[in-house]
This record gives structure tokens, sequence and C-alpha cells, in this order.
């Protein structure tokens, strides 16, 4: 993944921090940055790795994210510009295991980043 992926006139930026926790495998965080003023405004609690970071428009950002270790995902889609967001948490099932369904939240960003 790249180091950071910016936002379409270059308002915010998604900065990855990456670490290694076991051999090959790696842990990439993401940061979200106001370019502006250098100001981080969402980042995720540890061992959650951003597997896409994608602009719907940019103010609007949609990360795709992973849990470490487990099987647990989050999908966020971030609104930087009021301040809240949408997240849907769920489980990768097993082969032969019931899929358990995803919840979801919505809230400020302080607010889903107590909730991950």
């Amino acid at each position: 993944m790249v180091d950071e992926v910016p936002s379409p006139q270059n308002t915010y930026t998604v900065r990855f921090g990456a670490y290694e926790v076991r051999m090959s495998h790696w842990i990439t965080e993401p940061a979200i940055i106001r370019v502006s003023n250098n100001q981080m405004i969402f980042d995720m609690p540890s061992t959650w790795s951003c597997d896409e970071a994608r602009w719907i428009d940019d103010y609007t950002v949609e990360l795709k994210t992973r849990l470490y270790p487990g099987r647990e995902y989050c999908d966020l889609v971030l609104d930087l510009k009021a301040g809240t967001g949408k997240a849907v948490r769920g489980t990768y099932p097993f082969a032969n295991s019931m899929k358990t369904p995803p919840k979801e939240f919505e809230g400020s960003l302080q607010e889903i980043y107590r909730w991950l």
C-alpha cells in the first residue's frame, strides 16, 4: 500500500503507518490528516489495518479495514466536513460456520473510534 492517499483537492490525506507484528504479517494503520495544518482528524485503535482507502469526494473517505489478529473487518464511510460517519463491523466466516450479521453504527468521529 502507498504511504498516503490524498483527497481530490488535497484538503485531507490518509497516511499509513506500517509495522511488522510477525514475520510477513504487517499492520497498516490509517490516520486521516487535514493537510493545511497537519492536524490528525481520525485514526483507529491499535491493530486495525487498512486494506483500501478511497475518496468519494474531497470530504468523504471510505476505509476497508480488518482487525489483527482475528477475523473481524470494519468498513467505514467518514464525512470529515460534518465530523460524522458510519461503520459496519463484522466477522469473516469460516468455511462451514454460520455467518453472524454485521453490526452498524453511526455517529461522530470520536464515537466511531470508541465503538471500534
